[in-house]
């Protein structure tokens, strides 16, 4: 049982559970864009949860590829006063990837960034707002997010930028 109220109680497994069983229950509708959840493993363990996503459907709107995949992790480190995530959109038929991470690294722009890579380098990396709720409402507001950043997301000169303002 997960304690909606209660984040000491959650464990990455039992999170990365029910945000997989969240989208697998999506899958056999037409109208979903999710086509399918798969868990990212390591050593046995699931670390992450991935899914197929039809990005027209997901938008609401066309986008210039087919098919994307959408990337979650959580984490629960004791060593720090907050928990770790990463929320990722990689479209592989541009070699691009946008999303937020809430970790350790790039401590200069605080607990939470947001980071866009393309064709192999990171082309942006700024702060982002610190989500200090439940990690599954960190979920579905990174997801609303993530529609507005892709709405937003500009090409200049052949690179994609995002501004500032929009990251969430």
């Amino acid at each position: 049982m997960l304690f909606l109220a209660n984040r000491a109680n959650l464990d990455s497994r039992r999170l990365l559970t029910r945000i997989h069983n969240r989208m697998q229950t999506q899958v056999a509708s037409e109208q979903t864009p999710i086509e399918q959840v798969w868990y990212h493993t390591a050593a046995g363990n699931k670390i992450g949860v991935r899914a197929t996503v039809d990005p027209v459907r997901f938008l609401d709107q066309e986008y210039p590829c087919s098919e994307v995949e959408l990337q979650v992790s959580f984490d629960f480190p004791r060593d720090i006063d907050y928990d770790c995530y990463q929320l990722q959109w990689v479209d592989r038929e541009r070699d691009l990837m946008l999303g937020w991470h809430q970790d350790e690294t790039h401590m200069d722009l605080g607990p939470c960034h947001f980071q866009l890579d393309y064709d192999g380098a990171t082309v942006q990396r700024t702060d982002a707002t610190y989500l200090n709720s439940h990690p599954l409402n960190v979920f579905d507001q990174r997801i609303d997010d993530l529609v507005t950043v892709l709405t937003a997301l500009e090409w200049r000169d052949g690179t994609p930028t995002v501004a500032a303002d929009m990251v969430g």
